[in-house]
Parts: C-alpha cells; structure tokens; sequence
C-alpha cells in the first residue's frame, strides 16, 4: 500500500499538469476554504527535498500568484458574501476565526492580513471583512502579497526540509513538514497575542 501511494505520488508530483493543478488548488482554498492548501505545498515541498522535484522556487511563485488572485477575488465578492459571513454561529470554530479577524483588524490591519494568511478560515474573512467595508485596494493587494508570499514559501521550504531529512521516505517528510508548519502558524498566533498584550499595557502605562 504505501509503495503504491509512493508511486502515486511521484506520478502526480512529475505531471506537466502539476503546477496548474496547485494553482488551482490554492485559488478554490482561497474562495471555499474546506481543505488547507499548504498540507499541498508541504508534499511539494517535501517531494523537492527528497527526490528533486518539482521545482521548489516554482512551486513557490506559482502558490504565490495563485494566493494572491484568489485573496484579491473574495476581496472583490465581500460585499456579496458579507451577509453570509454574518450568519456564521458565534461559538463555532469558523465564528471564534471570524471574533478574531474582526477584533484584530480594527486595531492593526497590516499585520493582521499578513497572520490571517496562516489561519485557515482567518484569511477567508479577513479578504471579506475588507472588501465589505471598502478598505483601500491598493493598500490590500501590498499586504495581502507580502503575507502571500511569506505563507507559500513557509509552508514550501518546511516540507523541503522534512524531505530532505528523510529522503528515503517522502512521506514521513511530508508529515514532518505538516507538523513545523502547524507549529509555525501557532507560534504566528502566539507572537500575535504577545504583541496585543505588551501594547495594552503600554496603553494602560500612559
């Protein structure tokens, strides 16, 4: 079985079709986020790593692209799709990533757009939260590329890395770089509140 899925892999991994079907990938995630793109960039990655293919500096820019084409097209559907936002349940896991996109952008948008890239769902309603309100175009496409970029070359490289610490088996690489990915993103969340925390106090200090 896992010889098989191997196989399978490589086969996918080594199309001519795969880097438009990554785009692709990263672009539906964009506009229906119900499976994280970056566990595709990871295998990728990771792919890259072990075996030397696909190309990983391709990976990233095509993932890049895509991200941002995707981000900008929810940006522009915000004023359609905000009333659906609306109707999300509070307590439900989509509700507590919508509380924390509404609650950070209303006092840091740049580095909330940037974070949101690496929370599934976060990055969702921050696009629409944006577009809905009319935040500025231009500023968004600046930041939402930079975070686009930093998110697809994170997610890329830590597969890389778990490929090529297990060359022999991709797929435990695969894994690895899953797991320093989520990590990362946690450790972008626990940045995020640190830096909440020390301005309030800087606030309350003055």
């Amino acid at each position: 079985m896992n010889d098989q899925l191997v196989s399978w892999v490589e086969t996918l991994m080594t199309a001519s079709v795969f880097y438009p079907v990554l785009s692709v990938v990263v672009l539906i995630d964009c506009i229906l986020p119900l499976i994280p793109s970056e566990t595709v960039l990871a295998l990728a990655g990771a792919w890259s790593g072990a075996r030397g293919t696909p190309n990983l500096w391709l990976v990233i820019s095509v993932a890049t692209f895509a991200a941002i084409i995707g981000d900008n097209l929810c940006y522009f559907f915000g004023t359609r799709l905000i009333n659906m936002v609306n109707r999300i349940p509070g307590e439900s896991r989509r509700g507590k990533a919508l509380e924390w996109a509404r609650k950070n952008l209303n006092e840091r948008d740049v580095s909330t757009i940037i974070i949101a890239r690496f929370i599934p769902w976060a990055r969702w309603f921050v696009t629409i939260i944006l577009g809905s309100v009319g935040y500025s175009w231009s500023r968004f496409i600046v930041w939402d590329s930079i975070g686009a970029l930093i998110w697809a070359t994170q997610a890329t490289l830590l597969g890389y890395v778990g490929g090529w610490l297990f060359q022999e088996q991709p797929l435990i690489g695969l894994v690895v770089g899953a797991a320093l990915g989520i990590f990362f993103g946690f450790f972008l969340q626990w940045l995020n509140k640190v830096w909440e925390r020390r301005r309030l106090a800087k606030v309350a200090a003055e």
